[in-house]
């Protein structure tokens, strides 16, 4: 479903804060990703696991092209992407349903429109536009609100809705895509650990029920082991693991986060 050769990104840096490097000079671009190289089946559950700054965004972002990255290739269901036509690459797009950590829905709308926004990947301009959807689009809105536990919400503002409730709309407004892979960076670093748990067993029960690959960044290392197929860990930029959940060991997890606090917070407590 997903491959992704030589991947590497850099993101520039302010004139004035650069770093000066081992030749004595200063470089304008930092790296985020440094030769990526990682293959994902359809089906699978990959939760990309590392500190805050490890990569794991970029990864995401680079998997769909929201960021084009500076070389590599990126292939979606056996196409390259990366050189692709921009028509080309909408279209293998709206089957990539993404999930945010902070949401990313209108506030001021109804969950309704927001999970319709889900289906602008299959709207002409001009009805998007205008906000004329299709009845088919209304009901395949109103299926996701269902599975998602919220029908009874359809018309209720978003910025009514608590912090769980907002997710399960972000995670209907991906599921109206129809996707076959779900991109998801960090989607309940915002809730607390109950909401946490609802929140990955949707998301699960969903890719599970509709054998939709899923690409997920989790700081809390028990969390992911409980929903992962296989983990994949970051550590400036490269990749230092790569492989099922029951493989992981103590060595592995200080590979990935370092002998600091945040492999006791994430690497041994969990959450």
């Amino acid at each position: 479903m997903i491959r992704i050769e030589g991947l590497s990104h850099y993101y520039p840096i302010r004139a004035g804060s650069a770093p000066i490097g081992v030749n004595g000079h200063r470089s304008n671009r930092e790296m985020a990703l440094c030769d990526i190289n990682l293959g994902i089946s359809q089906g699978e559950r990959v939760v990309l696991l590392g500190s805050s700054g490890a990569g794991k965004s970029t990864l995401l972002r680079c998997t769909n092209l929201s960021i084009k990255p500076t070389r590599g290739k990126v292939f979606i269901g056996g196409r390259e992407i990366t050189s692709a036509p921009i028509k080309e690459v909408e279209q293998i797009r709206r089957q990539i349903g993404v999930i945010y950590q902070q949401f990313n829905l209108l506030e001021g709308a109804s969950a309704m429109k927001n999970v319709l926004l889900g289906r602008l990947g299959y709207t002409g301009t001009m009805q998007s536009i205008l906000g004329r959807f299709s009845e088919e689009d209304h009901a395949i809105a109103i299926d996701c609100l269902t599975r998602v536990g919220l029908e009874k919400y359809a018309q209720k503002r978003v910025s009514d809705l608590s912090g769980g409730q907002k997710q399960r709309v972000a995670v209907a407004r991906a599921l109206a895509q129809r996707p076959k892979t779900i991109l998801a960076d960090e989607p309940v670093a915002s809730l607390d650990p109950k909401l946490m748990k609802e929140v990955m067993d949707l998301i699960h029960k969903i890719c599970v029920d509709d054998q939709i690959t899923l690409v997920a960044s989790l700081h809390f290392l028990e969390l992911a082991k409980t929903y992962a197929t296989r983990l994949v860990g970051l550590r400036a930029g490269q990749i230092v693991f790569d492989d099922i959940p029951a493989e992981l060991t103590d060595k592995d997890i200080i590979d990935i986060y370092g002998e600091t606090e945040d492999w006791v917070l994430y690497g041994k407590r969990g959450f």
